[in-house]
Parts: C-alpha cells; structure tokens; sequence
C-alpha cells in the first residue's frame, strides 16, 4: 500500500501523520515543495539552477589515479524533489547537478511490476531508473573524459514482480546503457579505466554479480549517520563528518571513502544542511589550496562553491 504523509516541524521536531492507499505512482506532477523558501549562497542552494557549472573538471585528473584517491562532490538522495520539505533533498534537476560537477549520485529504485520507478521511501518521484540511465549516458557522450559512480538501492516495498530485482536492473542497462559505457570490474578501476563510463555501487540483495558491492569494507568505508531529530544533534552528526574527512585524508589510498552529510529523522533536510553545509565549507576553506584525497562527499543542497571547492582538492 502506498503512503501518504504529512508533517510539521516544530522547534526542530516533526510532528507527523500517515495514511496508507493502494496506489504506487501519482500520475501528475506535483511542484517542489521547499521546507524555507529558495536561496542560493555560499555553502547552500535550493534553488532550480547552480550559480555556475562545471562540466569537465576530471578532464586534468591523471589516468592514472585511482578512483579511490579523488576528492569528488556528490549527492544524497539525488532524486528526491516530491513528497514536500520533509523529503525534499535536492532541487537541482538530474541534468543540472551533473553539469554543476556532481559525479556520485545516489539513486534510490522500487522494485515494482518489473519496473524501477524512483522512490524516496514511499514517495515516488515522478521517474524510473530508465530517465537517470539516459540523462547519465547522454552526460557521459558529451563529456567523454568524466566518470559517474551511482549508489543503487533498492527502496521501499517489492511488489507484483515476475523478475529479481537484478533482472530487472539488467534488462534496464541493456536497453538504455552501451555496455562498454558501464564498468564490469569488481575492483576500483583508475580514472583511465573508467572514463566516459558509469561505475555501480550495487545496494540491493543478489547473489549475481554486477558492479562493486556497496557493502564491501574492504572496498569502500562509509560514514552515513543520518538520523538526526532535533538541532541537538547536528553537533554530533557534524562531528561524524569531520572524523571522517580526515580519515580520508589518512587512509588507505585504494579504498574508496564516502562521507554522507545529510541527515533526517526529525529535521527537514533543509534544516540540517543549513547547519551542516556552513561548517563543511568552513572545513574546506581552511585547507584551500591543498591537495588532499577527501573521498567522496554526498550532500543536501550543495552550492556550485561547495562543489568548487572539493573538485579543487585534486
């Protein structure tokens, strides 16, 4: 059954209600719903385009570097623009943020009628894992020399499918991906390797090969402590963040290392990246001019600055 959810916040606490119908997708297409109104500045953009892009950036990274040894500006939830402020976590479209310099997107599918529409828990966001491939692949024939890397998750409930969720997600590359644009390795390939190419991170339950395993500790260390329910704990979540950056900068070369710093459970995203993105850019700012691996960094709401500013750490 599909969800419907209301919530208020109040004091930094979301009072909220939920009602459930059968009905998975909305056939029309609601406006975003932003939890503050739209702003763009230094550390934090919610508005409908970034201040300037950056289309090209991996052009100068060396082939040889491994993917593992980049500073590269991600998002959290990259789809999630419906279902108002308590869900919203971005509000450039697919299309923007990779023009603005985004290479890691995180991309959230329901297994459903042997489709993948896009869910942020029950919301449906208005499209499937066909839009994000092509937007992705024709990105990548324009920009030859950038690499993606997509988190796929399985999200919310599985239903009425006469296929695996691997089927599924294989049946969709093989239509709307070349194969020789998707990474086949189980390893983290070097920039050479994967140039002009999409690189999975396989977040769903299969036994099949396909891409590298989100979970593999010895392949990838995530710090993701996203539940965040009053202004009381960004602190705390902050502190996780910084921890660790700089455990990027100390780590394992080879070792990819993904750094969420967005947050819900209590707080509108908006709320916490107001908190947190501030103090990111603080962080970076005070390295500015070095060269430093910081990993990945997924984000709510990140400013063409911010994004700027991790891409110039390489």
């Amino acid at each position: 059954m599909r969800s419907f959810h209301t919530s208020v916040e109040l004091c930094g606490i979301i009072i909220s209600l939920s009602l459930s119908c059968r009905t998975p997708f909305i056939h029309t297409r609601p406006e975003k719903n932003l939890a503050m109104g739209t702003s763009q500045s230094h550390c934090v953009d919610n508005t409908d385009k970034a201040e300037f892009t950056n289309p090209d950036w991996m052009a100068s990274i060396s082939d040889e570097k491994s993917i593992a040894e980049i500073s590269l500006p991600g998002t959290h939830n990259t789809m999630s623009f419906y279902g108002g402020p308590a869900v919203q976590c971005q509000s450039w479209s697919l299309k923007q943020q990779l023009e603005a310099g985004v290479r890691f997107l995180d991309i959230r599918a329901r297994h459903y009628t042997n489709d993948l529409p896009i869910h942020h828990e029950y919301y449906y966001q208005h499209a499937t894992f066909r839009n994000v491939l092509q937007e992705t692949m024709d990105f990548l024939k324009r920009h030859p020399r950038e690499v993606m890397i997509m988190r796929l998750r399985e999200e919310y409930t599985s239903e009425r499918n006469t296929e695996t969720m691997h089927d599924t997600v294989t049946r969709y590359l093989q239509l709307f991906a070349q194969r020789d644009r998707v990474w086949q390795g189980l390893r983290v390939p070097t920039v050479g390797e994967a140039r002009g190419k999409l690189i999975i991170l396989k977040n769903f339950n299969s036994s099949k090969r396909l891409g590298i395993p989100y979970r593999a500790t010895d392949i990838i260390s995530i710090s993701d402590d996203y539940h965040i329910p009053t202004v009381f704990n960004i602190s705390t979540k902050w502190d996780g963040v910084q921890k660790h950056l700089k455990a990027a900068i100390d780590g394992d070369k080879q070792k990819i290392y993904l750094t969420y710093t967005s947050g819900s459970g209590g707080l509108f995203p908006i709320t916490i990246t107001s908190h947190i993105n501030p103090r990111l850019y603080d962080f970076l700012d005070k390295m500015n001019g070095q060269k430093q691996r910081l990993g990945i960094i997924a984000m709510d709401f990140p400013s063409a600055r911010v994004i700027r500013m991790i891409i110039g750490f390489n």
